[in-house]
C-alpha cells in the first residue's frame, strides 16, 4: 500500500512540475499555442489558462493528500529515528550496570600549600 502511494506521490509531483513550467505568465505564452487570441480555438483565448490553473490545484490538492497519507502511514509503521536512539540508550544504561573504577596505584600527591603571612597590625593591606 505504502509503494502505491509512494508512486502516486511521485508521479504527481512530476506532473505538478510539468503543469506549472507550461503554464504562461501574464503575458499569454501557453494562451497563443492553443488558438493565439482566436476565440475559437481548442480551449478559447483564456480558456487554456483557466484549464491549465484548474489543473495545477487539482495536482496540488492531490499532492498535499499523497503527503499526508504517506506521513500517516510512517508515523503508524513504528518507532524510528530519535525515539529509537533514545530508547535504545536509555535501556541499556539502565540494564548494563556500571563497572568498578580499579584503584589507581600512584601515590596521592598534596598540593605543596605556601604560608601566607598576616599583616602586621595597624598597617593596610597593599593596593595594585
Amino acid at each position: 500500500m505504502e509503494t502505491f502511494v509512494t508512486a502516486i506521490h511521485i508521479a504527481v509531483a512530476v506532473f505538478l512540475i510539468l503543469v506549472v513550467l507550461v503554464q504562461a505568465g501574464n503575458a499569454g505564452g501557453v494562451g497563443a499555442a492553443f488558438g493565439g487570441g482566436n476565440s475559437s480555438g481548442v480551449f478559447g483565448a483564456t480558456g487554456a489558462n483557466q484549464f491549465l490553473s484548474r489543473l495545477t490545484y487539482a495536482a496540488a490538492g492531490v499532492f498535499m493528500m499523497t503527503s499526508i497519507i504517506l506521513t500517516v502511514m510512517q508515523g503508524k509503521a513504528g518507532k524510528t529515528g530519535l525515539q529509537q536512539k533514545l530508547e535504545s540508550t536509555s535501556s541499556s544504561s539502565t540494564t548494563a550496570p556500571a563497572a568498578p573504577v580499579a584503584p589507581s596505584t600512584a601515590p596521592a600527591t598534596t598540593p605543596a600549600t605556601t604560608p601566607v603571612a598576616a599583616p602586621a597590625a595597624g598597617t593596610a593591606p597593599e593596593q595594585k
